[in-house]
Parts: structure tokens; C-alpha cells; sequence
């Protein structure tokens, strides 16, 4: 197969898959990573109003409120997702760095599953604890349910954590990319279609061309 390829012979794959989703009639267990350092009273969260228009971008508070509406907070943070069976159960691997097999992936959510999740940590710190997840309606909407767990599995030993940092805390620095595009005005007028710019008027026939190319 050449390595250059047509159109039609790409997928292309954005980040976007590879942020954490609730799966309907599967239950996941997640876990909340907060930061390494949490001396500067640093929180697991970031957050950004945006807007969606073929996608999303940061609120400006101008243009784009007066052609969409009011903003929408979104938030975002960084998970391990293990790799469980349907109920939710872990799968244990063997000869590996940890028992048990995950990925570490951004989750964006609104700010009513923020609420949810706020609810539960005053009960339950969900820095010391999992939670299972379960997307109880359309996937579309990721409908979902939280129930707490009664450890958290990647924090059992110092050397799980350890990995599971190592992947983390790269990823920390540009987490808030995730929420949506940091457009310029221009860029967002641009992306609804506001103050462009109209084509200069077409050339017509055939001497609107020579009269241009006499003065070339």
C-alpha cells in the first residue's frame, strides 16, 4: 500500500475519540485523578464556557453570544478508566506493571454531571475513591448514573500510582484544550458566516481578461 493516500482512503481520527464516553448497558469504573502536587490547593478541574457551532470554542463574550445564545460551561479532568467486564468488574492482567489494565483519558462533561459528581464526593471523597458509571439512555447524551466504590484501586500501592501519574500528569498541562478551540473574533465571524468579506466581482468575458493581462 503506497503511503500517500486519496481522500476516500483516510479516516481521520481526532482527539476527541479518545476521551473518556459512558457506554449504554456497560458499566465502567473510573477514578478522579487530582494532581501530584496539590500544595497550591491545585484541584482536579478545568473549566470554560463555550459554545458549539460545527464544533466547540471558547466564549468571547461578543459575536458569538449574540449569534448562539448565552455560553455553556463545560468542565474537564483526567480519569483512569480500567478495562472492566459489562458489570463493571475488573480485568486482571498478569506480567505487567500493574494487575489490572486501563487507559488514562480526558473527560468533558456539562456542568449538571459536575454537580452529580460534587453531590457524591460529599459523601464520598473521590480522591480515596473509584465510582462505577453507568449511561442509563441515549449515548448521544451520556445520561448518567454514579455509584461510589470502597477503595480506589489505582492508590492500593505506590507503584501503581506511579504509572498511572506518569501518564497523567503530561497530559495535565494542556488539559483545558479538550474544552474547545481558542478562537480569535475574526476566526469566530469567520465560523458563523459574520462581516465576510464579499468575492471581488468576477471576471465576465472574455476582453474583462485581456484588459487585465494588457496591464500585466
Amino acid at each position: 500500500m503506497s503511503e500517500f493516500l486519496d481522500f476516500g482512503e483516510v479516516t481521520v481520527k481526532t482527539k476527541f475519540s479518545e476521551k473518556y464516553k459512558g457506554t449504554p448497558g456497560k458499566k465502567d469504573r473510573l477514578a478522579i485523578i487530582w494532581p501530584k502536587d496539590t500544595t497550591n490547593g491545585a484541584g482536579p478541574f478545568g473549566t470554560r464556557n463555550t459554545h458549539f457551532s460545527d464544533k466547540y470554542f471558547v466564549c468571547k463574550e461578543g459575536v458569538c453570544c449574540d449569534k448562539l445564545g448565552p455560553s455553556s460551561q463545560r468542565f474537564v479532568c483526567i480519569v483512569v478508566h480500567y478495562s472492566t467486564n459489562k458489570d463493571g468488574t475488573i480485568i486482571k492482567q498478569e506480567g505487567e506493571k500493574t494487575p489490572f489494565d486501563f487507559k488514562v483519558k480526558p473527560w468533558v462533561f456539562t456542568s449538571k454531571k459536575f454537580n452529580q459528581l460534587k453531590s457524591l464526593h460529599q459523601e464520598w471523597d473521590l480522591k480515596k475513591h473509584d465510582f462505577t458509571v453507568s449511561c442509563t439512555g441515549d449515548e448521544k447524551f451520556q445520561d448518567l448514573e454514579f455509584v461510589p466504590c470502597k477503595e480506589s484501586i489505582w492508590q492500593l500501592k505506590p507503584e501503581f500510582m506511579d504509572v498511572i501519574y506518569r501518564e497523567s500528569e503530561a497530559m495535565r498541562g494542556t488539559l483545558t484544550r479538550e474544552l474547545g478551540a481558542e478562537l480569535t473574533t475574526d476566526e469566530i465571524k469567520e465560523l458563523l458566516g459574520v462581516g465576510i468579506t464579499q468575492p471581488s466581482e468576477m471576471i465576465s468575458n472574455e476582453s474583462d481578461l485581456n484588459d487585465i493581462l494588457d496591464q500585466v
